[in-house]
């Protein structure tokens, strides 16, 4: 996993669009980050639940970290697999997207955003 396959992966979301925060790409909808690049892309960082992001860093700390106050974990791209990634955005996209969208999305069930030619 590279900076650039987080990204194809981000902006395949539904309505995700980039944009820029301190100098490093970072991807949103409905206008709230769900996730961000640091600026060598080297690893990612997702929205997530303080409870997940805490199991998650200890279950393997090498690949994970508590990138800003218990609310986004970062991620060593070079350390981690596709599918785990691809899990983390979407949990992360659903938690600031709109409620509609969010029940558009999940109703999908099987064409999840990763079936698409990325």
């Amino acid at each position: 996993m590279n900076g650039n396959r987080f990204q194809q992966l981000a902006l395949a979301l539904p309505e995700a669009v980039e944009g820029a925060h301190r100098g490093h790409p970072d991807f949103r909808v409905s206008r709230k980050v769900f996730a961000t690049l640091n600026a060598d892309e080297s690893a990612g960082h997702v929205k997530c639940d303080p409870v997940n992001l805490e199991l998650l860093v200890r279950a393997n700390p090498v690949v994970f970290r508590d990138a800003w106050g218990g609310r986004w974990l970062g991620i060593d791209l070079s350390q981690v697999d596709e599918g785990e990634v691809l899990e983390l955005l979407e949990d992360a996209w659903l938690s600031v997207t709109r409620k509609a969208l969010a029940a558009s999305y999940e109703r999908r069930g099987s064409e999840r955003w990763q079936r698409r030619d990325l």
